[in-house]
C-alpha cells in the first residue's frame, strides 16, 4: 500500500547551505599589554658612544686623577668591548668647540644607575603620597551618627600618622544649620582632636557656615 508521507530524507545527506550558516561574531581584539622597559630602553637616558655631542673628547681618568688630554671619539670607542662597556658623556656641552667629558663606564654600572634612580623617584613619590592630607567633607548641618562616623574616620587617619584636612560647607538642598549647630561641630573636632593628641596645624580658613577648611596632624612625641 502505497504511503501518504513524503519520502525520508538520509540526515547523514543533509547540507547546511554555506549562505545559512549561523553567524558568529569575530570576539574583540584584545587589548595588548603595556611593554616592560628593554635594558636598552633604560640606557637610552644616558648619552652613549656615537651619541656623544662633540667628535674630540676628553677622558675622565681613574681615582680622581683629572681628564685626558683631547683626543678622538673614535679611537676612545676603538679601545672599548661594546658587548661589555659603553664611553658616556657626563655632561652637555653647548659650545660645539669645547671637548665633552665623557668616562668608560660597564653596562652593569649604568643599569644599576638606572634602578637607583627610578626608585628614588618611586620612594619620593610614595613620600608626597604620604604627606598629602586625607580629605574629609563635613556638612555645617551633619547628622550626629554621621558625624560620629567621620570622627572614627579622621581618628583612623590620625592613627596612621595622616594629616586630615576637614572641608566644611553647605550641602545643597538640605536644610541651613544655625550659627548654633555650626559652632557645636566645630566644638566636637576640636575636642576630639584634643582627645586623640592631634592639633590644627594650619589656620583656619572660610567662614563659619560658609565654607572653611580646618587641617589637623597628630602631634609626634
Amino acid at each position: 500500500m502505497p504511503s501518504n508521507y513524503p519520502p525520508r530524507q538520509d540526515t547523514a545527506t543533509i547540507r547546511r547551505p554555506f549562505h545559512s550558516s549561523p553567524h558568529h561574531s569575530a570576539a574583540p581584539p584584545r587589548r595588548p599589554l603595556p611593554e616592560l622597559a628593554s635594558i636598552d630602553d633604560r640606557l637610552a637616558e644616558f648619552t652613549l658612544n656615537e651619541a656623544i655631542s662633540t667628535p674630540e673628547v676628553q677622558l675622565k681618568l681613574p681615582d680622581n686623577k683629572g681628564l685626558s688630554e683631547p683626543q678622538p671619539l673614535g679611537y676612545v670607542l676603538s679601545g672599548i668591548d661594546r658587548t661589555t662597556h659603553f664611553v658616556q658623556q657626563m655632561t652637555p656641552v653647548d659650545d660645539p668647540r669645547e671637548f665633552a667629558v665623557v668616562r668608560i663606564v660597564t653596562r652593569n654600572e649604568l643599569v644599576r644607575e638606572v634602578t637607583a634612580k627610578r626608585d628614588l623617584a618611586r620612594k619620593q613619590a610614595s613620600e608626597q603620597k604620604r604627606k598629602k592630607p586625607k580629605q574629609l567633607e563635613l556638612n555645617w548641618a551633619i547628622a550626629p551618627t554621621d558625624l560620629e562616623i567621620k570622627m572614627k574616620q579622621m581618628e583612623s587617619f590620625l592613627e596612621k600618622g595622616k594629616k586630615v584636612e576637614l572641608m566644611m560647607a553647605n550641602k545643597r538642598r538640605q536644610r541651613k544649620a544655625t550659627r548654633e549647630e555650626a559652632e557645636k561641630l566645630l566644638s566636637v573636632v576640636r575636642t576630639k582632636c584634643e582627645e586623640l593628641g592631634a592639633s590644627e596645624v594650619a589656620k583656619f580658613t572660610g567662614a563659619i557656615l560658609g565654607q572653611a577648611t580646618m587641617t589637623v596632624e597628630k602631634l609626634k612625641k
